[in-house]
C-alpha cells in the first residue's frame, strides 16, 4: 500500500483520517514518486486523469504526477517538493483546478528555463565575436540541444491544452473555465517568447557556422595542396638522397621550409579574418586637405 499523505480538502471535501483516502472523499494527498516521468502528457479517461510533467534543469531535475482516485487526487513529486510549495499558496476547490495549477507550474517553469537560455545565449554571443575557428561550433551544437528540449516541452503542453480546451475531460475541467483561460494566455506568451528567440538567434548561430565552415575548408584545401606537393618533392629528394647525400639534404631541407611556409600562410590567413574590435570600423587613408591636393596637381604638371 501506497504510503499517502493528505495535503488539503477541496469544495465539499470530508477527510477520515482513520480510513485514509478510501474513507476520503474529495481531497487531495501528496505521495512519493512511483514511477519515472519521461515526458510530459496527459492520459486516461474521463473519470480517471493522469497528469505527468517534467520541471527543473539538467543540474536538478524534477517531476510530478497528478491522478484522480475516484473524487480524490493524488499528486506525486520527486523530492524537490517544488510543486507542494508552489500549491501551498493556491485554494484548490475542484480537481480541474489542480490540474490547471500544475500546467500552470510548468509554464512558469518552463519560462524560467527559457529566460535561461536567454542569458546564455547572450553569453556565448559574445565569446564568439573572438572565436573565427570551429572551437564555438560544439558549444552552439550543446545550445541548440537545450534549446530544441525548450520547444519539445512546448508543444508537449500545446498539445495537453489543445486537448483541454477542446473538451476532452469535461468532467475534471467543470468550475474551473476562469482558470483555464488565464493559463491559455500565459502559455501563448511563452510561445510567441520562443518563437521570437528562435527566429532571430538561431538565424544569427546560422550565419556564423556558414562563416566559419568557409574560412575552415579554405584552409583545409590548401594545406591539403601543400601536403600534396610536400609529399611528391619528399619523394623526389628521397631518391636524389640515395644517388646524391647533399642534394638530397637540400631538398629535405626545400620540403622542411615549405611546410614552415604553409603554416605561416595559414595562421596569417587565420589572423586576418579575425574580427575587428567592437566600436571599430576598417581603417582608412585620410585623405589630402584640398589646398594640399590642388598643390600636388600642380607639382605633378611642372614635374611632366
Amino acid at each position: 500500500m501506497e504510503a499517502l499523505t493528505f495535503f488539503s480538502a477541496m469544495n465539499r471535501g470530508q477527510f477520515r483520517e482513520e480510513q485514509g483516502i478510501g474513507g476520503s472523499s474529495y481531497c487531495i494527498f501528496f505521495a512519493p514518486m512511483e514511477e519515472l516521468v519521461t515526458q510530459d502528457r496527459m492520459t486516461g479517461r474521463e473519470d480517471q486523469v493522469v497528469l505527468e510533467l517534467l520541471y527543473g534543469d539538467e543540474m536538478l531535475p524534477g517531476a510530478l504526477r497528478v491522478r484522480q482516485v475516484g473524487s480524490n487526487a493524488v499528486v506525486e513529486e520527486s523530492t524537490q517538493g517544488a510543486f507542494r510549495a508552489f500549491l501551498e499558496e493556491k485554494p484548490v476547490k475542484y480537481i480541474g483546478q489542480l490540474l490547471m495549477y500544475a500546467l500552470q507550474f510548468k509554464i512558469q517553469d518552463l519560462s524560467l528555463r527559457i529566460e535561461g537560455c536567454t542569458g546564455e545565449m547572450k553569453q556565448l554571443e559574445d565569446a564568439l565575436d573572438n572565436c573565427i575557428d570551429n572551437s564555438g561550433t560544439y558549444r552552439l551544437l550543446d545550445f541548440r540541444r537545450r534549446y530544441t528540449e525548450c520547444g519539445n516541452m512546448v508543444l508537449a503542453v500545446k498539445e495537453i491544452l489543445s486537448r483541454i480546451d477542446k473538451g476532452y475531460y469535461p468532467m475534471q475541467m467543470q468550475n474551473s473555465y476562469v482558470l483555464q483561460g488565464e493559463v491559455l494566455m500565459e502559455f501563448r506568451f511563452l510561445e510567441e517568447r520562443y518563437e521570437l528567440i528562435k527566429s532571430t538567434v538561431l538565424k544569427d548561430f546560422d550565419t556564423y557556422t556558414s562563416i566559419i565552415n568557409n574560412n575552415i575548408n579554405r584552409n583545409a584545401r590548401l594545406l591539403s595542396i601543400i601536403s600534396l606537393v610536400g609529399v611528391v618533392l619528399n619523394f623526389m629528394f628521397g631518391s636524389l638522397l640515395a644517388a646524391n647525400p647533399l642534394l638530397g639534404i637540400i631538398g629535405g631541407l626545400s620540403v622542411a621550409g615549405l611546410s614552415v611556409g604553409a603554416t605561416a600562410v595559414y595562421h596569417v590567413s587565420r589572423r586576418g579574418n579575425a574580427p575587428l574590435p567592437s566600436g571599430r570600423g576598417p581603417i582608412q587613408t585620410p585623405s589630402l586637405p584640398k589646398f594640399h591636393r590642388k598643390e600636388k596637381r600642380e607639382r605633378d604638371q611642372w614635374e611632366k
